[in-house]
Protein backbone atom coordinates (compact mmCIF):
# COMPACT_ATOMS: atom_id res chain seq x y z
CA UNK A 1 0.00 0.00 0.00
CA UNK A 2 1.12 3.16 -0.41
CA UNK A 3 0.59 6.85 0.20
CA UNK A 4 0.62 9.85 -2.25
CA UNK A 5 1.40 12.82 -1.22
CA UNK A 6 -1.36 15.71 -1.93
CA UNK A 7 -0.93 18.75 0.05
CA UNK A 8 -1.23 21.51 -2.30
CA UNK A 9 0.77 23.31 -0.72
CA UNK A 10 3.96 22.23 -1.88
CA UNK A 11 3.46 22.58 -5.05
CA UNK A 12 2.56 25.94 -4.60
CA UNK A 13 5.95 26.66 -3.16
CA UNK A 14 7.99 24.85 -5.43
CA UNK A 15 5.96 27.32 -8.20
CA UNK A 16 6.71 30.44 -6.13
CA UNK A 17 10.19 29.27 -5.59
CA UNK A 18 10.52 28.99 -9.42
CA UNK A 19 8.84 32.76 -9.84
CA UNK A 20 11.75 33.66 -7.40
CA UNK A 21 14.46 32.41 -8.95
CA UNK A 22 13.03 33.89 -12.05
CA UNK A 23 12.52 37.49 -10.38
CA UNK A 24 16.19 37.34 -8.86
CA UNK A 25 17.43 36.60 -12.20
CA UNK A 26 15.90 39.39 -14.26
CA UNK A 27 16.98 41.28 -11.63
CA UNK A 28 20.11 40.54 -11.54
CA UNK A 29 20.16 41.13 -15.50
CA UNK A 30 18.73 44.22 -15.00
CA UNK A 31 21.57 45.81 -12.54
CA UNK A 32 23.95 44.74 -14.88
CA UNK A 33 22.98 47.00 -17.34
CA UNK A 34 22.22 49.79 -15.01
CA UNK A 35 25.72 49.11 -13.97
CA UNK A 36 27.48 48.93 -17.42
CA UNK A 37 25.28 52.02 -18.42
CA UNK A 38 26.22 53.60 -15.23
CA UNK A 39 29.74 53.41 -15.99
CA UNK A 40 30.02 54.64 -19.39
CA UNK A 41 28.17 57.30 -18.40
CA UNK A 42 30.38 58.25 -16.01
CA UNK A 43 33.70 57.75 -18.01
CA UNK A 44 32.13 59.94 -20.84
CA UNK A 45 31.29 62.37 -17.97
CA UNK A 46 35.02 61.92 -16.91
CA UNK A 47 36.47 62.60 -20.48
CA UNK A 48 33.83 65.48 -21.02
CA UNK A 49 35.60 67.05 -17.97
CA UNK A 50 39.00 66.20 -18.66
CA UNK A 51 39.06 67.55 -22.02
CA UNK A 52 36.98 70.97 -20.17
CA UNK A 53 39.62 71.64 -17.63
CA UNK A 54 42.48 70.34 -19.74
CA UNK A 55 41.89 72.97 -22.41
CA UNK A 56 41.02 75.62 -19.71
CA UNK A 57 44.18 74.74 -18.95
CA UNK A 58 46.06 75.00 -22.64
CA UNK A 59 44.23 78.34 -23.35
CA UNK A 60 45.95 79.47 -20.45
CA UNK A 61 49.09 78.26 -21.42
CA UNK A 62 48.48 80.72 -24.51
CA UNK A 63 47.76 83.40 -22.79
CA UNK A 64 50.74 82.93 -20.87
CA UNK A 65 52.31 83.49 -24.47
CA UNK A 66 50.90 86.06 -25.52
CA UNK A 67 51.89 87.87 -22.04
CA UNK A 68 55.71 86.56 -22.90
CA UNK A 69 55.40 88.04 -26.78
CA UNK A 70 53.95 91.27 -25.74
CA UNK A 71 56.69 92.04 -23.09
CA UNK A 72 58.96 91.32 -25.61
CA UNK A 73 57.50 93.83 -27.94
CA UNK A 74 57.33 96.44 -25.02
CA UNK A 75 61.02 95.92 -24.86
CA UNK A 76 61.88 96.25 -28.20
CA UNK A 77 59.96 99.30 -29.02
CA UNK A 78 62.59 101.11 -26.60
CA UNK A 79 65.66 99.39 -28.31
CA UNK A 80 67.39 101.27 -31.58
CA UNK A 81 68.00 98.40 -32.91
CA UNK A 82 65.55 95.38 -32.28
CA UNK A 83 65.90 92.33 -32.74
CA UNK A 84 64.68 88.70 -31.95
CA UNK A 85 66.71 86.04 -30.62
CA UNK A 86 67.28 82.70 -28.91
CA UNK A 87 68.41 85.12 -25.97
CA UNK A 88 64.85 86.70 -24.82
CA UNK A 89 62.44 85.19 -22.92
CA UNK A 90 60.05 83.53 -25.00
CA UNK A 91 62.48 81.42 -26.62
CA UNK A 92 63.69 80.01 -23.46
CA UNK A 93 62.90 76.50 -22.43
CA UNK A 94 60.07 76.02 -20.09
CA UNK A 95 59.78 74.20 -16.73
CA UNK A 96 57.23 71.51 -16.48
CA UNK A 97 54.38 73.22 -14.26
CA UNK A 98 52.61 71.12 -11.87
CA UNK A 99 48.58 71.73 -11.73
CA UNK A 100 46.46 71.55 -8.90
CA UNK A 101 44.73 69.16 -9.97
CA UNK A 102 47.37 66.78 -9.78
CA UNK A 103 48.71 66.85 -13.19
CA UNK A 104 51.48 68.38 -15.21
CA UNK A 105 51.33 71.09 -18.25
CA UNK A 106 54.14 71.90 -20.74
CA UNK A 107 54.72 74.45 -23.16
CA UNK A 108 57.18 75.97 -25.64
CA UNK A 109 57.45 79.12 -27.95
CA UNK A 110 59.03 78.65 -30.99
CA UNK A 111 59.84 81.19 -33.77
CA UNK A 112 58.08 80.25 -37.22
CA UNK A 113 60.29 82.95 -39.05
CA UNK A 114 62.84 81.20 -37.87
CA UNK A 115 61.76 78.17 -40.47
CA UNK A 116 61.46 77.72 -44.50
CA UNK A 117 58.24 79.67 -45.05
CA UNK A 118 56.82 77.58 -48.21
CA UNK A 119 55.66 80.33 -49.99
CA UNK A 120 58.80 81.85 -50.83
CA UNK A 121 58.79 79.12 -53.50
CA UNK A 122 56.22 81.10 -55.44
CA UNK A 123 56.31 84.62 -54.35
CA UNK A 124 55.81 87.58 -56.56
CA UNK A 125 59.18 88.82 -56.53
CA UNK A 126 60.47 85.45 -57.55
CA UNK A 127 58.73 83.52 -59.57
CA UNK A 128 60.83 81.89 -62.39
CA UNK A 129 60.87 82.45 -66.11
CA UNK A 130 58.49 79.59 -67.97
CA UNK A 131 60.55 79.44 -70.96
CA UNK A 132 63.85 79.24 -69.08
CA UNK A 133 62.50 76.36 -67.41
CA UNK A 134 60.99 74.66 -70.70
CA UNK A 135 64.80 74.75 -72.39
CA UNK A 136 67.11 74.28 -69.45
CA UNK A 137 66.94 70.58 -68.70
CA UNK A 138 71.27 70.65 -68.48
CA UNK A 139 71.56 73.84 -66.68
CA UNK A 140 71.75 72.92 -63.37
CA UNK A 141 73.68 70.74 -60.91
CA UNK A 142 75.83 68.33 -63.54
CA UNK A 143 74.14 69.41 -66.36
CA UNK A 144 75.26 73.03 -65.59
CA UNK A 145 78.77 71.82 -66.45
CA UNK A 146 77.87 69.71 -69.27
CA UNK A 147 76.15 72.65 -71.20
CA UNK A 148 79.16 75.37 -69.18
CA UNK A 149 81.66 72.53 -71.85
CA UNK A 150 79.01 73.09 -74.57
CA UNK A 151 77.88 76.78 -74.97
CA UNK A 152 79.61 78.68 -72.26
CA UNK A 153 79.72 78.47 -69.08
CA UNK A 154 78.21 82.42 -69.09
CA UNK A 155 74.99 81.13 -70.92
CA UNK A 156 74.79 77.91 -68.66
CA UNK A 157 75.27 80.44 -65.30
CA UNK A 158 72.07 82.61 -66.94
CA UNK A 159 69.75 79.65 -67.73
CA UNK A 160 70.14 78.53 -64.06
CA UNK A 161 69.52 81.54 -62.62
CA UNK A 162 66.09 82.22 -64.72
CA UNK A 163 64.84 78.70 -64.00
CA UNK A 164 65.62 78.47 -60.31
CA UNK A 165 64.82 81.88 -57.71
CA UNK A 166 66.25 82.27 -54.54
CA UNK A 167 63.70 80.74 -52.75
CA UNK A 168 63.39 77.62 -54.35
CA UNK A 169 67.45 77.27 -53.83
CA UNK A 170 66.87 77.24 -50.34
CA UNK A 171 64.42 74.57 -50.30
CA UNK A 172 67.19 72.69 -52.43
CA UNK A 173 69.52 73.25 -49.39
CA UNK A 174 67.58 72.09 -46.90
CA UNK A 175 66.07 68.93 -48.51
CA UNK A 176 69.23 67.86 -48.81
CA UNK A 177 70.16 69.11 -45.01
CA UNK A 178 67.95 66.84 -43.16
CA UNK A 179 70.58 64.15 -41.85
CA UNK A 180 69.44 60.59 -42.49
CA UNK A 181 66.50 61.36 -45.06
CA UNK A 182 68.33 63.79 -46.71
CA UNK A 183 68.03 63.67 -50.41
CA UNK A 184 70.75 64.14 -53.38
CA UNK A 185 70.81 67.57 -55.32
CA UNK A 186 69.11 65.82 -58.34
CA UNK A 187 65.77 64.36 -56.06
CA UNK A 188 65.95 67.81 -53.99
CA UNK A 189 65.56 69.59 -57.18
CA UNK A 190 63.10 67.22 -58.60
CA UNK A 191 61.11 67.70 -55.13
CA UNK A 192 60.94 71.54 -55.33
CA UNK A 193 59.97 71.98 -58.71
CA UNK A 194 57.10 69.39 -57.38
CA UNK A 195 55.96 71.41 -54.42
CA UNK A 196 56.37 74.57 -56.63
CA UNK A 197 54.07 73.17 -59.09
CA UNK A 198 52.08 72.35 -56.68
CA UNK A 199 51.45 75.70 -54.82
CA UNK A 200 51.91 78.12 -57.77
CA UNK A 201 48.56 79.30 -59.68
CA UNK A 202 49.56 78.46 -63.18
CA UNK A 203 48.98 75.12 -65.06
CA UNK A 204 52.27 75.64 -66.20
CA UNK A 205 54.22 72.53 -65.57
CA UNK A 206 58.18 72.44 -64.36
CA UNK A 207 60.70 70.68 -65.59
CA UNK A 208 60.42 67.57 -63.00
CA UNK A 209 56.91 69.34 -61.32
CA UNK A 210 53.74 68.48 -61.72
CA UNK A 211 50.44 69.70 -62.59
CA UNK A 212 46.59 68.89 -62.34
CA UNK A 213 46.84 66.02 -65.23
CA UNK A 214 50.06 64.56 -63.27
CA UNK A 215 47.39 64.41 -60.30
CA UNK A 216 44.04 63.64 -62.19
CA UNK A 217 45.46 60.34 -63.45
CA UNK A 218 46.98 59.20 -60.74
CA UNK A 219 46.10 55.86 -59.04
CA UNK A 220 44.15 58.04 -56.10
CA UNK A 221 42.69 61.05 -58.20
CA UNK A 222 42.98 64.55 -56.47
CA UNK A 223 44.37 67.77 -57.73
CA UNK A 224 47.03 70.01 -56.93
CA UNK A 225 46.24 73.39 -54.45
CA UNK A 226 47.40 75.87 -56.81
CA UNK A 227 47.02 78.27 -53.89
CA UNK A 228 48.61 79.56 -50.91
CA UNK A 229 49.12 76.40 -48.43
CA UNK A 230 46.88 76.31 -45.18
CA UNK A 231 48.94 73.71 -43.61
CA UNK A 232 52.43 72.38 -43.99
CA UNK A 233 50.47 68.96 -43.88
CA UNK A 234 49.43 69.50 -47.43
CA UNK A 235 53.02 68.77 -48.57
CA UNK A 236 52.10 65.33 -48.30
CA UNK A 237 49.98 65.34 -51.08
CA UNK A 238 52.76 66.60 -53.17
CA UNK A 239 54.03 64.21 -56.08
CA UNK A 240 56.92 62.44 -54.98
CA UNK A 241 56.75 63.76 -51.08
CA UNK A 242 57.51 60.21 -48.89
CA UNK A 243 56.45 60.16 -45.68
CA UNK A 244 60.28 59.71 -44.22
CA UNK A 245 60.77 63.11 -46.36
CA UNK A 246 57.77 65.02 -44.86
CA UNK A 247 58.29 63.72 -41.37
CA UNK A 248 62.46 65.31 -41.80
CA UNK A 249 61.08 68.46 -43.30
CA UNK A 250 58.21 68.92 -41.37
CA UNK A 251 59.85 70.66 -38.74
CA UNK A 252 61.30 72.97 -40.54
CA UNK A 253 59.20 74.07 -42.88
CA UNK A 254 56.13 76.78 -42.35
CA UNK A 255 53.22 78.55 -44.06
CA UNK A 256 53.06 81.66 -41.61
CA UNK A 257 53.13 84.07 -42.90
CA UNK A 258 51.67 84.26 -46.26
CA UNK A 259 53.39 87.03 -47.61
CA UNK A 260 56.28 88.96 -47.06
CA UNK A 261 58.13 86.55 -45.24
CA UNK A 262 61.90 86.60 -44.31
CA UNK A 263 64.21 83.92 -42.30
CA UNK A 264 65.14 85.21 -39.21
CA UNK A 265 69.06 84.67 -39.27
CA UNK A 266 68.87 84.69 -35.08
CA UNK A 267 66.36 82.07 -34.64
CA UNK A 268 67.12 79.44 -37.57
CA UNK A 269 67.51 75.85 -36.88
CA UNK A 270 70.76 74.26 -37.77
CA UNK A 271 68.95 72.87 -40.79
CA UNK A 272 67.61 75.67 -42.33
CA UNK A 273 71.09 77.84 -41.27
CA UNK A 274 72.48 75.30 -43.44
CA UNK A 275 70.14 76.23 -46.20
CA UNK A 276 71.52 79.45 -46.34
CA UNK A 277 74.58 79.64 -48.78
CA UNK A 278 75.72 81.97 -51.11
CA UNK A 279 73.24 82.25 -54.50
CA UNK A 280 75.92 80.27 -56.93
CA UNK A 281 76.01 77.45 -54.27
CA UNK A 282 73.46 74.29 -54.73
CA UNK A 283 75.10 72.61 -51.59
CA UNK A 284 74.23 73.31 -48.32
CA UNK A 285 76.58 75.09 -46.21
CA UNK A 286 79.10 72.91 -44.45
CA UNK A 287 77.86 71.47 -41.15
CA UNK A 288 81.07 72.79 -38.97
CA UNK A 289 80.56 75.92 -40.84
CA UNK A 290 76.74 76.14 -39.82
CA UNK A 291 77.77 75.49 -36.44
CA UNK A 292 80.43 78.04 -35.91
CA UNK A 293 77.37 80.46 -37.16
CA UNK A 294 75.38 78.91 -34.64
CA UNK A 295 78.24 79.77 -31.84
CA UNK A 296 78.35 83.29 -32.81
CA UNK A 297 75.48 83.72 -33.02
CA UNK A 298 74.68 82.42 -29.41
CA UNK A 299 77.92 84.72 -28.43
CA UNK A 300 76.24 88.12 -29.67
CA UNK A 301 79.01 88.11 -32.42
CA UNK A 302 76.19 87.99 -34.92
CA UNK A 303 73.17 90.12 -34.31
CA UNK A 304 72.51 91.35 -38.06
CA UNK A 305 72.14 90.13 -41.39
CA UNK A 306 75.38 92.39 -42.55
CA UNK A 307 77.13 90.34 -39.64
CA UNK A 308 76.22 87.22 -40.94
CA UNK A 309 76.74 87.96 -44.84
CA UNK A 310 80.20 89.76 -43.90
CA UNK A 311 81.36 86.03 -42.67
CA UNK A 312 84.36 84.44 -44.16
CA UNK A 313 82.19 81.61 -44.83
CA UNK A 314 80.38 84.34 -47.76
CA UNK A 315 84.11 86.18 -49.17
CA UNK A 316 83.98 86.45 -52.48
CA UNK A 317 80.60 85.47 -53.56
CA UNK A 318 77.45 86.58 -54.67
CA UNK A 319 74.93 87.10 -51.98
CA UNK A 320 72.34 89.34 -53.87
CA UNK A 321 69.48 86.88 -53.73
CA UNK A 322 69.96 85.53 -50.30
CA UNK A 323 69.81 88.69 -48.28
CA UNK A 324 66.62 89.78 -49.62
CA UNK A 325 65.21 86.85 -47.68
CA UNK A 326 66.98 87.23 -44.54
CA UNK A 327 65.90 89.30 -41.29
CA UNK A 328 66.53 89.35 -37.97
CA UNK A 329 62.89 90.34 -36.59
CA UNK A 330 59.75 87.78 -36.03
CA UNK A 331 56.44 88.50 -35.71
CA UNK A 332 54.93 84.61 -36.43
CA UNK A 333 54.96 82.39 -33.11
CA UNK A 334 53.93 78.94 -32.82
CA UNK A 335 53.07 77.66 -28.95
CA UNK A 336 53.69 73.84 -28.85
CA UNK A 337 51.44 73.47 -25.34
CA UNK A 338 50.58 69.84 -23.67
CA UNK A 339 48.28 69.02 -20.61
CA UNK A 340 48.76 65.66 -18.73
CA UNK A 341 46.07 65.27 -16.45
CA UNK A 342 44.20 61.91 -14.99
CA UNK A 343 46.43 59.68 -17.07
CA UNK A 344 45.28 61.69 -20.00
CA UNK A 345 47.08 64.00 -22.58
CA UNK A 346 45.75 66.55 -24.60
CA UNK A 347 48.08 68.79 -27.03
CA UNK A 348 47.62 72.28 -28.44
CA UNK A 349 49.45 73.61 -31.58
CA UNK A 350 48.99 78.08 -31.48
CA UNK A 351 50.03 80.25 -34.14
CA UNK A 352 50.23 83.71 -32.53
CA UNK A 353 51.10 86.50 -34.57
CA UNK A 354 52.34 89.85 -32.84
CA UNK A 355 51.11 93.16 -34.19
CA UNK A 356 51.88 96.65 -33.43
CA UNK A 357 54.69 95.57 -31.19
CA UNK A 358 52.83 94.70 -28.22
CA UNK A 359 48.87 93.21 -29.46
CA UNK A 360 49.50 89.79 -29.83
CA UNK A 361 46.40 86.93 -30.72
CA UNK A 362 46.16 83.53 -32.00
CA UNK A 363 44.75 83.01 -35.59
CA UNK A 364 45.23 79.03 -35.60
CA UNK A 365 44.79 76.48 -33.32
CA UNK A 366 44.94 73.04 -33.71
CA UNK A 367 45.53 69.54 -31.52
CA UNK A 368 47.51 67.62 -34.25
CA UNK A 369 49.95 68.75 -36.78
CA UNK A 370 49.77 72.13 -38.31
Amino acid sequence: MSCLNTDPTASQRGAALIIAMLVFALVAALLVGLQRDFSLTLQRSEQQLFAEQAWAYLIGAEGLAQLALQADGRQDAKSESPTDHMGELWAQPAAPYLLEAGGVMRGQIEDLQGRFNLHLLVSASTERDTSASENSEDAVGDGVADEAETRGSARAGQLAEKRWSPGQKLLIRLLQSLGEDALSLEEAMALTEAVSDFIDADADKRMNGAEADDYRYADFPYLPANRSLASVSELRAVKGMTSEVYEALRPWVTVWPETGAKINILTAPLPVLRSLNADDQWEPLPLIESERLMTMRTEGEITSVEDFLSDPTFEGQSVTDLQTLLGVRSNWFLLDASVDLVMRERHLFSVLTRKGGDVVSAVFRSESEL
